[in-house]
């Protein structure tokens, strides 16, 4: 199986506070540390990890964070198709010591769209991974790539036109809670009657990552909740990002969607025990034995779509 991934690259710049962040907070004159991210980024290297051959196509500058960003892709065997423009994007990252919930401050680069792709070179791919920022590669796809080549999307919490139709034509639409309901707010109830919009529009199961409480599986009446790994979480950056490479990962070995959920929660729970994105990124070998040491206990169940409403309920 091939995988072709297309999306944004960035380079982090990471500071660390004590308590909560500010709204307003100015991370001007803090030590920061410089890490590597973006969305179908972090997914590749799980990929590749796991021995899946992976090729890369995003666009950064010609400066020394690029570099950066071409060292660590040919260390982890992704091969790398850069487009290449003036800067490579830079964004700031508040993280809480306590919880490892953070913020994002997005920097002021701009880059242009990906597009012109290549019907011969699409074709090559068994199953695609795009993110929102590359709108104009997502349509080129839907036209050029084989009726058998599956799409994983990364729409992030924005809710568009664009958006709404990467959840819509994608195999594995798998969204967020915070796009369902932003962070949390309105009743219990409306997020129901989103997901059940949601699945109408689609007419496939949706996948929904919910943070701590794991992800759970909607089939347009009802969902199932699967439970994370326990762990202390560290830094949650890129979480999102991991559980996506993980579940295209499940969907190259023809697993069926629960046992790749689940799969799915165990590899983003571990990323979120170290810090930083693709430095925190956990190897084959820690993710293959807490999948099957949790597979031998049996410890890994589901529950019923009132639970999660529950258990969102003590977030509100």
């Amino acid at each position: 199986m091939k995988v072709l991934g297309i999306g944004e690259s960035v380079i982090d710049n990471v500071c660390r506070i004590a308590g909560e962040v500010p709204k307003n907070f100015d991370p001007t004159g803090l030590t920061t540390e410089k890490h590597i991210g973006g969305p179908v980024l972090t997914a590749m290297i799980v990929l590749a990890r796991l021995d899946v051959q992976c090729v890369y196509m995003t666009s950064i500058g010609r400066d020394e964070d690029a570099n950066l960003i071409h060292s660590l892709m040919n260390h982890e065997h992704v091969r790398l198709l850069p487009k290449y423009q003036h800067k490579t994007k830079v964004n700031t990252m508040i993280i809480n010591k306590q919880t490892g919930q953070r913020m994002k401050l997005r920097g002021s680069i701009k880059h242009d769209l990906i597009k012109d792709l290549n019907r011969n070179f699409i074709h090559q791919f068994d199953l695609i991974i795009i993110d929102r920022h590359e709108q104009k590669a997502f349509y080129e796809i839907l036209k050029l790539k084989r009726p058998a080549t599956k799409i994983i999307i990364d729409p992030s919490t924005e809710i568009s036109k664009f958006t709404l139709d990467m959840i819509k034509y994608a195999d594995y639409p798998i969204i967020p809670i915070e796009a369902v309901t932003p962070t949390y707010t309105g009743s219990l109830e409306n997020i129901d009657h989103v997901l059940k919009r949601l699945y109408g529009w689609t007419k496939k199961p949706l996948i929904i990552t919910a943070g701590d409480i794991g992800s759970f599986i909607f089939n347009g009446e009802n969902a199932e909740l699967l439970p994370p790994l326990k762990i202390t979480a560290v830094d949650t950056t890129g979480a999102g990002d991991i559980y996506r490479g993980a579940f295209a990962y499940g969907i190259i070995q023809n697993w069926n969607l629960k046992k790749t959920a689940r799969f799915s929660n165990i590899v983003a729970a571990l990323q979120c025990t170290k810090t930083g994105n693709a430095a925190a990124i956990p190897s084959k070998e820690e993710i293959m034995q807490h999948f099957e040491d949790l597979l031998e206990r049996k410890t890994l169940t589901s529950c019923t779509l009132n639970s999660i409403y529950l258990q969102l309920q003590n977030k509100l």
